[in-house]
């Protein structure tokens, strides 16, 4: 039988142990390091850029026919320059910050920073959409191996002028838990995105119902009103949507859009927060800012819900 974890975020002792690790020396010597490679990047960047320009105006003035090809090679060797100086900040923030701090909620825990999640996982969730990135690829040392990421996902249309326009349809956070479920097809929970006329439920980017699935009523007027429920499976629908899960998504859609999909591999669920967590510091300023036990507390509740759900929805099989 699994552990529950859903005790573990809200324990107030895991959050004072990233808060005294974050503090201890040897957090404070690898933040100043970052800070100097930052500091050192942007600098590089701004010399070589400008003695490339200056380089770029005298070819220009005094080599006539043959600027071009010596234009190219001062950039080329500016840019190795660059290169070759640069340091990666990003596997800095991930191997001294980010993975060590993740590793005392968990330990074991896996960072991909620039790795995702997988597409069809995406796509169920927000299916609407036409493009889907994900980053920041985190699998937790839990029983569940439970998978996070960011995820941002849009798509395009064209005004009367035949320009292209982007609009972003998702922005948040994704966490994925994979086991034997014996879901027969899937069932997913769509946030309702807006009412159109008559108080008729819109989902945007989620999707209405598809075809081979039907929309399952419970008895909650408000998760009613706030969710739907399209299922392949409904014998299951009924089994997995009791009153716990129900109170534990009403509670979420009075703060953030949730939508849920589970088949019989796994059970995702995605959390619109309009924002990305754990970002790279790209500045100095960012690097003096950094807080992993701010980044935790925001995505703290976020688990504590997620493991909720799967806790009571792993003791149905």
């Amino acid at each position: 039988m699994r552990k529950k974890f859903r005790e573990r975020f809200l324990d107030p002792e895991v959050l004072n142990r990233i808060e005294a690790a974050q503090n201890s020396p040897e957090t404070r010597r690898r933040l100043n390091e970052m800070k100097k490679c930052v500091k050192n990047r942007m600098s590089d960047m701004f010399y070589i850029g400008f003695l490339g320009f200056v380089a770029t105006v005298v070819v220009v003035n005094f080599f006539g026919n043959y600027a071009l090809i010596l234009c190219a090679a001062i950039w080329c060797y500016c840019y190795n320059i660059f290169k070759s100086r640069n340091v990666d900040v990003d596997d800095l923030y991930v191997n001294n910050f980010l993975t060590p701090v993740l590793n005392e909620i968990f330990p074991d825990t896996v960072v991909d920073y620039h790795g995702g999640m997988d597409f069809e996982i995406m796509e169920n969730l927000v299916y609407n959409s036409n493009k889907y990135y994900s980053n920041c690829h985190i699998i937790f040392g839990d029983d569940y191996k439970t998978e996070f990421c960011n995820m941002r996902c849009w798509h395009y249309t064209s005004d009367k002028n035949g320009r292209k326009e982007e609009h972003t349809d998702f922005r948040g956070q994704v966490l994925v838990a994979r086991f034997n479920t014996n879901i027969n097809g899937h069932i997913r929970i769509a946030p309702v995105y807006e009412k159109g006329f008559f108080g008729k439920k819109l989902f945007g980017p989620y999707g209405s119902k598809r075809d081979g699935e039907e929309e399952i009523q419970t008895e909650s007027i408000e998760f009613n009103n706030a969710y739907s429920i399209f299922s392949t499976d409904d014998l299951y629908s009924r089994l997995i949507l009791d009153a716990n899960i129900l109170e534990i998504l009403n509670n979420l859609s009075r703060k953030i859009n949730v939508a849920i999909y589970m088949n019989e591999s796994y059970v995702a669920i995605a959390f619109q927060s309009n924002h990305f967590l754990f970002s790279a510091p790209a500045t100095g300023w960012g690097v003096e800012k950094l807080s992993l036990a701010g980044e935790y507390e925001q995505i703290r509740t976020k688990l504590a819900d997620f493991y909720a759900l799967i806790d009571i929805i792993g003791e149905k099989f």
